[in-house]
């Protein structure tokens, strides 16, 4: 069936949209996609990928393009992942899912890496059986808002080198989607490798900021595509809770500025934006959404910024669903590293833990 056909009868997570120009579902975003219920012995999707070339940092060549891969989960365990490289012009048919026996199965497709690297369209879905309509019981949800630490940038890398594949990157195993599962909650991620929270005053290099994407639908796919980018509808899909993790890029071009005198001042437009910023969320989500500013665990050289830009809106508004929330930093000596001096999977699954727990204790049950 072609996959606008199957839509209707399937729960969609994240951002994610159908491009009627090119007959996808596009489904961008760590961890976006759809949950299917069937009746049947397997589950095959047909798909359409487009590589992502990320430049190389200053001084360093340029690394090979980025393919996105494809996920699917029964029940919390992710069963199938296939890097979509190289893909015939029509598409690839893909058996994410066998049985011998028919059952009743619901699984979830997702796409386990990135955005920025690599662009993963649906095209049909395909049962050895029957496709039923999947009305899930409908639970809390979760926004996670983030840079490389939140997408899991290479927390499966089998060392710290710099370059890294996206076959070595699990959206699903990263801990904003640990936590979401530890929880209950269903969870969307919007996040990318080397995004600030905020334009910063000097820019060392051009760097794209949250607070110029966080409204829009998918900002990146738009741009490959040459499209206007379009705005995301809060109203229809609404966060009981956003958790954002954003700073550690921001502080790359205030640590290494050298005339050492503007420091605090860079520190103080940081902090300035960063409230702008948190007032966007706020507007886009309503005033019910508990809005939780974390950072952490790699460079928190900013968080006592974040912790003051809160406070002072917290002052000027009354708004008491601002909190914010500090992770523990790398244990190397217990959890080591993944690519790049990123979280490995051990340090994702404490992160997991550590806000999970947080959530429960300053903000309850929903």
């Amino acid at each position: 069936m072609l996959i606008k056909e199957v839509l209707p009868k399937v729960q969609t997570h994240g951002r994610v949209f159908y491009d009627e120009e090119r007959k996808a579902f596009f489904c961008n975003w760590s961890c976006s996609g759809f949950s299917v219920l069937i009746k049947g012995k397997s589950l095959k999707v047909k798909v359409e990928a487009w590589a992502d070339q990320i430049p190389g940092m200053p001084g360093m060549p340029t690394p090979p393009p980025d393919w996105p891969c494809i996920g699917a989960v029964v029940g919390d365990d992710l069963v199938y992942r296939h890097e979509c490289k190289e893909l015939p012009e029509d598409g690839e048919w893909l058996t994410l899912w066998e049985s011998d026996t028919e059952v009743e199965k619901v699984i979830r497709v997702i796409k386990i890496s990135e955005n920025s690297r690599g662009k993963l369209g649906i095209l049909e879905v395909e049962a050895d059986g029957e496709i039923l309509e999947y009305k899930p019981e409908k639970r809390p949800t979760i926004e996670i808002v983030g840079d490389s630490i939140t997408c899991g940038f290479g927390n499966e890398a089998p060392d710290n080198a710099f370059e890294f594949k996206t076959v070595e990157e699990n959206g699903w195993e990263a801990y904003g989607a640990r936590a979401a599962r530890e929880l209950g909650y269903e969870f969307s991620v919007i996040s990318e490798s080397g995004i600030s929270a905020a334009k910063p005053e000097h820019p060392m290099f051009p760097m794209h900021a949250m607070e110029d994407i966080y409204g829009l639908r998918d900002e990146l796919c738009d741009k490959k595509f040459n499209k206007e980018p379009v705005q995301w509808n809060f109203k229809e899909h609404k966060n009981d809770i956003v958790v954002i993790n954003l700073g550690t890029n921001d502080a790359n071009p205030i640590r290494f500025y050298r005339e050492f005198g503007e420091i605090e001042g860079m520190e103080q437009w940081f902090k300035a934006r960063y409230k702008e910023f948190i007032k966007q969320v706020r507007a886009c989500n309503g005033p019910d959404t508990y809005i939780c500013c974390t950072l952490g665990p790699m460079d928190q050289y900013l968080y006592y910024i974040i912790r003051e830009a809160v406070s002072e809106l917290v002052a000027e508004t009354g708004d008491v669903r601002l909190i914010t929330f500090q992770y523990v930093s790398i244990n190397v000596m217990t959890e080591g590293y993944g690519a790049a001096g990123h979280p490995s999977l051990k340090t994702h699954a404490r992160m997991g833990k550590e806000l999970a727990a947080y959530i429960r204790k300053y903000i309850g049950e929903l």
